[in-house]
């Protein structure tokens, strides 16, 4: 059964060392024309939201499984992984603001933001991290649970 984290946690790997592949990529490409109102709306409902913080920190959170998954990688590595990461959000906003402008109008855009400026919005950026982690934890605990199913299923009798 410790193989099946072990595994996990390597895809993790790999899936975040092909989103970045992927992100830069496409960042080469064109992207597609959004309002510079709407883009700009966009970053202010995201940098409301908190949504990168959000999305930074989970994949921070994610580091030491993934650093248990890849031990033959440098400290180094992970360290500059961990700092490139905080570094490069502004990045990361701009790349999904164009995703929010290009999916929402104007004035959703401008009714998201308000809503996680008001009290409500801004609890549940508040409780959200914490949401969010538990989560995660119920959702590792699952997917072990369905891949030690399989894998027990996949034994000869």
């Amino acid at each position: 059964m410790r193989a099946f984290p072990r595994a996990a946690a390597l895809m993790l790997l790999l899936a975040l060392a092909g989103a970045h592949t992927r992100a830069l990529a496409q960042s080469q490409q064109a992207p597609p024309a959004v309002d510079s109102s709407r883009l700009e709306a966009a970053r202010r409902f995201l940098a409301a939201s908190g949504a990168i913080d959000l999305m930074v920190g989970a994949m921070k959170a994610n580091l030491p499984v993934a650093q248990r998954a890849a031990p033959q990688l440098p400290p180094e590595f992970w360290t500059r992984l961990q700092d490139t990461l905080v570094r490069a959000a502004p990045e990361l906003l701009d790349s999904i603001a164009i995703l929010y402008a290009s999916a929402f109008s104007l004035r959703e855009l401008q009714d998201l933001r308000s809503f996680y400026e008001s009290p409500l919005g801004q609890r549940l950026r508040a409780v959200q991290p914490g949401l969010v982690a538990q989560s995660t934890a119920i959702g590792q605990r699952w997917g072990a649970r369905i891949g030690a199913a399989i894998g027990a299923s996949l034994r000869p009798n």
